[in-house]
């Protein structure tokens, strides 16, 4: 079994750090941890992020994307609550062996918002991201057996972070990126997801021009580690959409 989706599946031992598992708001570090809830002074697309419980992405054209295991719904965008158009859910599929953790339905009606833009190429260790998702709040600071991190809250909001691309790998039957949560020498708002964050937004900005580059749907933890914890070390997934774009292109 991968590591954790995030929304929540039992973790299992890994080199290291527990197999990831699905993630919701994103952690960050900066301040007290409340801030970054409205969009960024450059802003990569915080309107097209919205919330279905976990978080959705509006590509454009009525279609939305997010993690498979957040599934098919009614969403919310800046507010407004979209219809989500039945029987219109579908899974992306990989070439060979099992579908990975993406799927893509429509809404109706739909925000009066511009195509997204898809990153066409796999970014490479030490690009700059930018996370949003939408779910637990950070808590008080806290530490176990030498890692030291945050608890975390009950309570949800939509937040963005910032991260480093740290690696590679296939989570959940997902080609995915990596980000680690760093302590020391880590972004200005360095983030980590949590659980909930899955279908969060992962943007890289190229030559001017913000991408979607990724959808969090995944988190790795170190070995039992207790729950409601983000502790530095701890890994986050985002699914490579540069793996995706021509097949989720082809179905919006």
């Amino acid at each position: 079994m991968p590591g954790i989706p995030l929304t929540r599946l039992l973790p299992a031992l890994a080199l290291g750090l527990c197999l990831a598992w699905p993630s919701h708001a994103v952690i960050i570090d900066s301040g007290d941890g409340t801030g970054n809830t409205s969009a960024p002074s450059d802003d990569p697309g915080w309107a097209h992020v919205g919330t279905k419980g976990a978080t959705v992405i509006y590509l454009g054209n009525g279609w939305v994307l997010t993690a498979n295991h957040v599934g098919i719904g009614d969403v919310v965008f800046q507010g407004v609550l979209y219809p989500a158009v039945a029987g219109s859910s579908i899974r992306l599929q990989n070439e060979t062996g099992l579908p990975p953790d993406l799927r893509v339905f429509q809404i109706d009606p739909h925000p009066a918002l511009p195509i997204l833009p898809i990153r066409d190429s796999t970014p490479t260790v030490g690009t700059a991201v930018t996370m949003i998702g939408n779910g637990r709040n950070r808590g008080p600071e806290t530490s176990w057996r030498g890692y030291e991190g945050y608890e975390w809250l009950g309570s949800r909001t939509m937040r963005w972070g910032t991260n480093l691309v740290g690696g590679f790998d296939t989570q959940f039957d997902t080609e995915a990126f990596s980000t680690d949560f760093t302590q020391t020498g880590g972004t200005t708002h360095e983030a980590q997801a949590a659980n909930g964050d899955s279908g969060g937004a992962v943007f890289i900005k190229d030559g001017g021009v913000w991408e979607l580059a990724g959808v969090l749907f995944a988190l790795k933890e170190h070995p039992s580690q207790p729950a409601d914890l983000a502790l530095y070390g701890n890994l986050g997934y985002a699914a490579d959409l540069a793996v995706y774009r021509d097949q989720i292109i082809e179905l919006t």
